[in-house]
């Protein structure tokens, strides 16, 4: 097969560099995990074959991550939702409607949050060596530690050591290992590494796994070096009805040791196609309340016609701030509103817009946030996330924006300065609810 030519998807600035090829009618989209090079790629013959092999079946889109191969280059390791940001880019840009996505280690996760955010465009999801969180806590000890992944394991990129955790049966193949080495050496340096594991480990998707409503394949190799099987287990048993299938092998890396398992075993899951009305009306998605504090003050003082100005300006200033933030006002409460996000790094810095700017018109308002599963029912949406993010904004004082923890660990990588408010008994809730203030 002819080494396909690289195409380059725009993803808000940034050039993502992909590639199309392969016999297929159905799409197919193989998401990388740390890193890539899909011009490099070509030159390694293990590499070739495994794309060979499933462009017998599919037509198969790979792309490189903003910051990674030859895709554009960024200052320090892109978050995590830019990341998932270029799955999106780069399905508009080579037309695919929908696709299964193919996501293998460290893009496992990535595949995760863009099936949960946009069903509509994923036929089917496979993960290969993957995992819900990066690094090893008390309650999910199946990765390595943080210390491991960010100071002792960059030492080891571009080594023969690199090659015996993640591509273990070359070991001894002069030849390919020099090779792979090589092409460690040239997609990035040990620094990037670090910098890329330090964002990395801020990675925690298991508040997400529920809410998966699409086929899903788990492809696990019991003795792989670099992610524990216990991974792919965690994986089956979180999202619904997912199907785990543990295949023998050591490597870590897809495109070595049986490699013919795994198209198979895609190929074959693959066969599983939603039909149109069986395509998901719920997704992830962030809830954004905004409240107008002392609105029944407001209103005695102003008159009802001054009140209704104030109120026609507050959705004005709300409407073009949401839209500026890629989200969508659902609906306006009387003396605040509703809008809901795809990002919730972008919901989060629409509030705090927000406080900002109708504080600066006279208008004060408080914000809560809470991110989760919604419905979407004509223009109207329903979910429990939508209820939490109502109450949550009810424990604000002016001038707050506050957030649930699942809401601050699915952000944690994007820098926010946020206070610990404690646990809060929410109205309706059985539980406790952890808050925290962003600043």
């Amino acid at each position: 097969m002819d080494i396909p030519r690289t195409q380059y998807a725009d993803c808000d600035g940034i050039d993502i560099a992909f590639q199309v090829f392969g016999r297929g009618e159905k799409d197919l989209v193989y998401v990388p995990g740390t890193i890539s090079n899909i011009e490099m790629a070509w030159e390694d013959p293990n590499q070739a074959r495994f794309f060979e092999s499933l462009a017998e079946c599919f037509r198969v889109i790979i792309f490189d991550k903003r910051g990674q191969g030859v895709s554009d280059p960024i200052q320090g390791a892109p978050t995590f939702e830019e990341r998932m940001e270029d799955v999106g880019a780069v399905m508009d840009a080579a037309g695919s409607q929908s696709a299964t996505l193919l996501g293998t280690s460290e893009g496992g996760p990535m595949c995760i949050l863009f099936a949960a955010t946009y069903p509509e465009k994923v036929d089917n999801l496979v993960l290969h060596g993957s995992m819900a969180k990066f690094c090893a806590g008390e309650d999910y000890p199946y990765m390595p530690t943080k210390e491991n992944l960010v100071e002792e394991f960059p030492k080891t990129w571009g080594t023969r050591e690199s090659v015996a955790i993640f591509a273990p049966d070359i070991l001894g193949d002069v030849e390919a290992e020099r090779a792979f080495i090589r092409f460690q050496r040239q997609v990035c340096s040990p620094n990037i590494i670090r910098q890329t594991y330090e964002m990395t480990t801020k990675m925690d998707i298991r508040s997400v796994l529920p809410l998966i409503d699409v086929p899903t394949l788990i492809l696990q190799r019991r003795k792989d070096r670099a992610v524990n099987y216990r991974n792919g287990r965690y994986l089956a048993d979180h999202i619904p009805n997912a199907t785990y299938l543990e295949l023998p092998g050591r490597n870590h890396v897809i495109f070595l040791g049986e490699t013919q398992d795994v198209v198979r075993a895609v190929t074959q899951f693959a066969e599983i196609s939603k039909t149109a009305e069986s395509v998901p009306d719920k997704r992830l998605s962030t809830a954004l309340f905004t409240d107008i504090v002392g609105s029944t003050e407001m209103l005695s003082q102003m008159g009802d016609r001054l009140w209704r100005k104030t109120l026609d300006r507050h959705d004005a200033i709300t409407s073009e701030a949401v839209a500026e933030f890629k989200g969508r006002v659902v609906k306006s409460t009387g003396d605040g509103s509703l809008a809901l996000f795809d990002k919730p790094s972008r919901a989060i810095r629409c509030a705090a817009s927000l406080v900002v700017m109708l504080g600066e018109v006279g208008i004060p308002i408080r914000a809560g946030l809470h991110a989760g599963e919604v419905r979407v029912r004509g223009d109207d949406v329903t979910g429990m996330v939508i209820h939490t993010a109502a109450r949550v904004v009810d424990q604000a004082h002016a001038g707050e924006v506050l957030i649930t923890r699942l809401l601050a660990d699915l952000t944690a990588d994007q820098g926010f300065a946020v206070e610990d408010c404690g646990t809060h008994k929410l109205k309706g809730h059985s539980e406790q609810t952890e808050l925290l203030r962003v600043h």
